[in-house]
Order: structure tokens, then C-alpha cells, then sequence
């Protein structure tokens, strides 16, 4: 299986220390703090309409990211249902349902992860009756780094810069 994932330029050696990192300690969406998570993406553009949530702009994006490409093992992934989103997932701050739907799966034996629909596209998308509408955002993939198959996990290549020059001419 093939994820990719926009890495910080300083720390893309080191991506798999996941400890180290804001949505371990602090928590995040779809993990509550000190569950083992690492955040990546089942397509490049959503890896990158992801990164924009960090960076003002594709310009300053391009300075702070590499676009990081894994190579990883069948993954046990738990797809989150639309009927299972609370009213606000998509809310900043993060909400607590989310939290706590997206640990118990993380932290179950049976998952190795999770498959969430991304905050920053349309709600009513996440919410499509028609799966392949729906299957279309639901592209964020929410991995535990502790189960073997994620640990087998290899950073094939990274390619900077993450966004064409041409981005919002």
C-alpha cells in the first residue's frame, strides 16, 4: 500500500517519532492526546490539500514541506461511516467524539488504523449517500505506529517542491 504524507523539511528524517510530534502530546481530530498516531493519505492531493492547513500559502508550503511517499504492508483499516460522525467532526477545535471514536479503533487489536474523510473539503461530501462520491474524500488515513504492519512502513522518497509555482497565480 502506497500513503504519502507532507513532512516538515526539518524533520522528515525522523518521521517515524511520532512522540515527538503535536498530535501525540496535544491530540488531534481523531486521536486523543498520548495515543500512538501518525496522520497520512491514501492519494497526493489530498496530502496536499492537507498541508494547507499549516501554511498561508502553496508558496510558503513549498519552503516548509517535502511530500514524503510510504511504502507499508496490507493495513487492517477501520473506515469510519458517515452515520458515525458526530454533528461538528469537522469543527476547530477538535471535538471530543472525534477523539474518542478515533482512539478506541487505533487502540483496538483488530485495526491497524482508520479511514476518516478530510475536514477540508465540503461536509456534505463526507456525508454522500453515494459511496463513490464519498470514497473520494475519504482519504485520510490515521495510523497507530505501534502495530507491526506500521512499523514495517518505509519512506520510499520525498519530492519538494509539494506544490506547482503556478498555485493561485
Amino acid at each position: 500500500m502506497i500513503l504519502f504524507r507532507t513532512l516538515h523539511k526539518t524533520y522528515f528524517n525522523t518521521w517515524k517519532d511520532y512522540e515527538k510530534g503535536s498530535s501525540f502530546i496535544s491530540g488531534a481530530r481523531w486521536n486523543k492526546a498520548n495515543t500512538p498516531v501518525m496522520y497520512m493519505s491514501s492519494n497526493v492531493q489530498n496530502a496536499m490539500l492537507e498541508a494547507t492547513n499549516y501554511a498561508k500559502n502553496p508558496k510558503s508550503a513549498n519552503r516548509k514541506f517535502v511530500m514524503g511517499v510510504f511504502d507499508c504492508p496490507p493495513l487492517r483499516l477501520y473506515e469510519i461511516r458517515p452515520e458515525e460522525l458526530p454533528a461538528q467532526w469537522n469543527e476547530y477545535p477538535f471535538i471530543p467524539e472525534t477523539q474518542a471514536i478515533g482512539s478506541e479503533k487505533l487502540l483496538s487489536d483488530e485495526y491497524d488504523g482508520i479511514v476518516v474523510p478530510s475536514c477540508t473539503i465540503n461536509l456534505d461530501l463526507a456525508r454522500s449517500p453515494v459511496n463513490e462520491v464519498r470514497r473520494s474524500i475519504y482519504a485520510n488515513v490515521v495510523l497507530n505506529p505501534e502495530k507491526e504492519a506500521v512499523r514495517e512502513m518505509k519512506l520510499l522518497e520525498t519530492f519538494s517542491p509539494v506544490f506547482s509555482n503556478r498555485m493561485f497565480l
